[in-house]
C-alpha cells in the first residue's frame, strides 16, 4: 500500500482499526502526589501496520503499553478503552480479558531478565503459554517452541530448551522473550524499548529481527522507543508523546519530512545527521521534562516551547487533523513546510 493510499484510508475512516485506544488516562499515586502518566490518549493500529511510539523518558510511552496489555503500576487509577476488533477489553471480566490479551497480543519488555523466570528452564517458559492459551499438548507446545526458537536465531534449540536464562547472553535472552511473545500467534506485538539493555551491535540485530518477523507474519506492531533513529525506517506511522499526551502523529515519512509540533521538530533537530552535513549543528531542547505530579491545565511543553503563546500555559490544545492522516495537538504549530 502506498503512503498516499494509507493517508486516504485514515482520512476517510474506511480502513477499520484492528486496535483502538480511546481517551486513555492514568494517574499513579506516589509519595509526592499523583503522577498523571496519561492525560487522554487516542491511538489506532491497523492490521499489518508498524506504529512507532516515541518520546523522552516520562512521556507516557511505557504506561501506554501497560494500559493496552492491562499491566499498570500498583494502585494506578485509569479510565478509557482498549478496543480490539470492536471489543472493549477493559469492559470484560478480568480473566476473560487476560485470556484474550494472552492470545491476541504479544509483549517484548525492556529487560529480558525481568520477563524470564531465573529458576525455570526456557523451554518450559515458552511452552506453558502455548499450552494455556492455545490448548496444545506438551509435545505440540514443545515442537512449536523449538520452531520459534530456531526462527528467532537460537542455535541448537532442542538442546537449549533445558537451559536456564542465566546461561544465555543478553541478546539471546531477548530473542527468547520474542519467541515467548509469538508462541500464541498473536495479531499484535508490542515491543517496549526492546533494546535498552543491549549493546549497540545487538540492538540492531534485535530491531531487524522484530521488523522481519512482523513482515513475515503480517503482524501489527507497536514499537516503543525514546530513540527516533530506531523509529525511522522501521515503522509505517509514528505517535510522538510528551507529558502524557500524543502531541503529533501520522505517517512516519511525512512527520519526519514536515514536523508540525515544535516538540517533534526539536527532537528531530537533536539527532546527529549521517548525510554528509558535517557542519550541521545539533540543537538541544532547553529546559527539562515536566514534573508529572505538577501538571497544570495547559500544554505540558509550553515552558520549553519556542512557539508558545500566552494561552498555551492555561489551555490544553484540542486535537486537530491537518491532512494526510496527521493529528496535531498545538495552538501555534510549525508552519507547513517550514
Amino acid at each position: 500500500m502506498t503512503l498516499d493510499s494509507q493517508a486516504d484510508l485514515r482520512e476517510s475512516g474506511s480502513a477499520d482499526a484492528l486496535l483502538r485506544v480511546e481517551d486513555a488516562r492514568c494517574a499513579i499515586p506516589t509519595g509526592r502526589g499523583d503522577v498523571k502518566a496519561l492525560g487522554g490518549v487516542d491511538l489506532e493500529l491497523r492490521a499489518g501496520e508498524v506504529l512507532g511510539v516515541v518520546g523522552e523518558s516520562g512521556s507516557g510511552k511505557s504506561t501506554l503499553a501497560g494500559f493496552i496489555i492491562g499491566a499498570l503500576a500498583p494502585g494506578a487509577q485509569s479510565t478509557g478503552s482498549v478496543i480490539l476488533e470492536g471489543q472493549d477489553l477493559r469492559s470484560l471480566p478480568s480473566e476473560t480479558a487476560r485470556r484474550v490479551r494472552g492470545r491476541r497480543i504479544g509483549i517484548v519488555f525492556q529487560d529480558p531478565m525481568m520477563a524470564l523466570n531465573p529458576v525455570v528452564p526456557i523451554g518450559r517458559q515458552v511452552t506453558e503459554a502455548a499450552m494455556f492459551n492455545l490448548g496444545l499438548s506438551r509435545a505440540e507446545a514443545k515442537a512449536k517452541a523449538v520452531g520459534l526458537l530456531r526462527q528467532v536465531g537460537i542455535p541448537d534449540p532442542e538442546r537449549r530448551l533445558r537451559h536456564y536464562p542465566h546461561q544465555f547472553s543478553g541478546g539471546m535472552r531477548q530473542r527468547i522473550t520474542i519467541a515467548m511473545a509469538l508462541v500464541c500467534d498473536p495479531d499484535i506485538l508490542i515491543a517496549d524499548e526492546p533494546t535498552t539493555a543491549l549493546d549497540v551491535t545487538v540492538q540492531r540485530q534485535i530491531l531487524d529481527l522484530l521488523a522481519r518477523l512482523a513482515r513475515e507474519r503480517s503482524l501489527a506492531m507497536i514499537m516503543v522507543s525514546h530513540d527516533l533513529s530506531v523509529i525511522a525506517g522501521r515503522t509505517d506511522t509514528i505517535a510522538v508523546m510528551y507529558g502524557g499526551y500524543v502531541v503529533e502523529s501520522g505517517p512516519t515519512v511525512e512527520v519526519f519530512r514536515n514536523p508540525r509540533h515544535p516538540y517533534t521538530r526539536a527532537l528531530l533537530r537533536a539527532i546527529p545527521r549521517i548525510d554528509g552535513s558535517r557542519h550541521a549543528r545539533l540543537e538541544a531542547i532547553p529546559g527539562s521534562p515536566p514534573d508529572l505530579t505538577l501538571l497544570g491545565t495547559g500544554c505540558p511543553f509550553a515552558p520549553r516551547c519556542p512557539n508558545a503563546l500566552p494561552l498555551c500555559a492555561d489551555v490544553m490544545p484540542a486535537v486537530s487533523h491537518p491532512h494526510g492522516g496527521r493529528t496535531l495537538r498545538c495552538h501555534n504549530p510549525v508552519p507547513e513546510g517550514a
